[in-house]
Parts: C-alpha cells; structure tokens; sequence
C-alpha cells in the first residue's frame, strides 16, 4: 500500500514539475519574443559596461566617488566621445544619400558606366539589362530602408543608456549572480567570463577601430584622386571594412572602374595602388597590432554574423551580428569542456 502511494506520489510530482517546468518555459519565450526589439540594446549596454567596468570601478574605490555619480560621468564620456560624432556622421550620410532617394538615375548611370566601359574594353558584359533592372529596384527600396533606421537607432541608443545605468550602479550584484547561477563550474565560469570580455571587445572595439581608420585612410585617397564625395564614400568604406574577404574593395574598385571609364587613366591608376597598397596594407597591419590587444575572430563568423545581424538588428547587426555567433561558439566550447570531456575522462578512469 505503501510503495503504491509512494510511486504514485512521485508521479504526480513529476506531472506538476513538468507543468510548472511548461509554464516557464512558455513565459520565457513569450517575453523573450516581446523584449527581441531590446536585443541590440542589451548587447551594446553590455559591449560599453565592459569598457566601462575597470574605470567605474577604480573612481568608486580609489577616488571615493559615489556610484551614481561615476556612472553618470563616465555614460557623459561616452555620449561626448560616441553620439556627438555618430549623430554629425549620421546627419552628414544622410543629407548626402537623400537626393538619392529622390531619383535613383544618378547611382544608376555611373553602374551603366562602368557596365559600358568593361564591354568595351573588355569584350565582357558585366551586368545584362536585367540585372540593371534588378539593381534599380534594390536601390529603391535599400535607400529609403537606411534613412528609415535612422528613428530605430536612436530608440536603441536610448534602451541601451537605460540598461547601462542599471549595469554600471549594480555590477557588483550582477556580477555575482552570474557567477552564482552559472551552470558551470568556478574555473569555467571564470574562463567565459574571460572570453566573453575578450570577444565583446573585439567586436565592439576591434570592428569599429579598424572601419575608422580605413575610412579615413579611403577617404584621402578618393580626395586626391577627384572622387565626388570623397568623405561619404570614405565613411562608406569604413563600413564595408567589416565584411571580410572583399571589404574595402566593394567600394573603392568600383570607384577606381569609374575613374577609367570616365577617361581618367591616371587617377585611376593612382587610386588602384593607393587601394591595394595604402587602404588593404593598413588593414593587415591594424589587425596585426590589434591582435595584440583583442582577440581576433575567425572570419567566417563575422561573414555570417554580419547576414544574421542586418535581418535582426539592422545598422548594429555588423556588430552585434558576429557578437552573437562568436558567444555562441565560446558557449558551445564550455560546455563542451564542463560536461563532455568530464565526463568521458571519469568513464575512461572507471573503465581503467
């Protein structure tokens, strides 16, 4: 009599686990499906307290500063240093790209241009009159799409500043609850931690300070060599140095084929071996001393995280894109360590 109502007992304990375990999980996904539109937001707060972490730290316990007070300071840095420049960048791109969105024939002719200059000198057709056409319609509905960000952008900048005071006032606490319900052990917690700092910073840092500076680097090359615009097409640059492989040469061959074929030999000659020796060396030779610094990431993770982060996150997906498939692989390596490796070490040493 006993036993029975003992299993049965335990039956019905494990139908109410699994429900309350169902509802969880339910709820988790109902609000994680709700709060998505944050995702970029809680990944910059979290890329920014890392930056922030070490200095917050040293004003509250060396300097005596208040909590609230250091926060406040130092996310004014960050405004100064970060939002002013990005705000001029921004309204700068965007008076550039309007008279774009007005008319696509000016884009479309300099592609028919070059499109002209290949098949003749070459003997090749690049794009056929469909493809043209297909090129027209992606102009008119990516153009309108980037300026439209423009209102999401801001909105993110404004969740991730909110998330961030809250991270900064109460890291102490965050951070030991991370560590408290971690999954894994102390020493791989440790080490994700480690990791983690590691790969935002990379990809925080990294992607940015590079981008920055061969921007800026094309954006002298297109003043001397008589490209229009040379300073938009040089923040363009900057942005287009994210993806690996082509990167630069996205926007500076193009450029350097309208050269030609508007009858500008030598400037087109110049901006080639300015594009291949100054704009592609200074990207060897930035990522050989950040390398130093910051991990790097393997390249293909940032190929598709930047495809994954542009449908999610938009403008911040060449970001936060790889961000999310390099946490995803460190997640994926530690667990590897803490429980698959484990346990096949205690099953070879019971085994022996």
């Amino acid at each position: 009599m006993k036993p029975a109502e003992t299993d049965r007992g335990f039956s019905n304990k494990l139908i109410r686990q699994f429900f309350i375990i169902c509802t969880i999980l339910l709820l988790g996904i109902l609000l994680f499906y709700q709060l998505l539109f944050m995702l970029s937001a809680f990944f910059g707060a979290i890329t920014l307290y890392i930056i922030l972490r070490k200095p917050h730290k040293k004003f509250v316990r060396k300097y005596r500063w208040k909590k609230g007070l250091t926060s406040l300071f130092l996310m004014t840095c960050t405004i100064i240093l970060f939002l002013v420049p990005l705000y001029f960048t921004v309204h700068f791109v965007v008076n550039r790209i309007s008279p774009y969105l007005q008319s696509t024939e000016p884009f479309l002719n300099a592609i028919q241009t070059i499109n002209n200059y290949i098949s003749n000198r070459f003997d090749f057709i690049l794009l056929t009159p469909n493809n043209l056409n297909k090129i027209k319609e992606l102009a008119s509905k990516v153009l309108p799409s980037i300026i439209g960000s423009s209102l999401i952008i801001l909105t993110d900048i404004i969740l991730m500043y909110f998330l961030l005071w809250f991270m900064l006032n109460k890291s102490f606490e965050m951070e030991r609850w991370i560590k408290m319900n971690s999954p894994f052990n102390r020493k791989n917690t440790r080490l994700l931690m480690i990791e983690t700092k590691d790969t935002i910073l990379n990809n925080g840092i990294g992607i940015i300070v590079l981008g920055l500076i061969q921007g800026l680097f094309a954006m002298l090359g297109y003043f001397i060599f008589g490209i229009n615009d040379p300073i938009l097409w040089g923040l363009i640059t900057g942005v287009a140095s994210v993806i690996p492989f082509a990167g630069t040469m996205l926007v500076w061959v193009p450029l350097t084929l309208l050269l030609f074929a508007n009858g500008d030999t030598s400037g087109g000659i110049g901006l080639t071996l300015y594009g291949f020796i100054i704009i592609g060396g200074i990207d060897n030779v930035m990522r050989f001393i950040l390398q130093k610094k910051i991990a790097q990431t393997h390249p293909l993770i940032t190929v598709f995280g930047v495809i994954v982060g542009l449908n999610l996150f938009g403008f911040w997906g060449l970001i936060f894109g790889p961000l999310m498939f390099s946490l995803f692989i460190l997640l994926s390596k530690v667990y590897k360590k803490e429980y698959i490796l484990t346990e096949k070490k205690v099953a070879n040493t019971n085994y022996i």
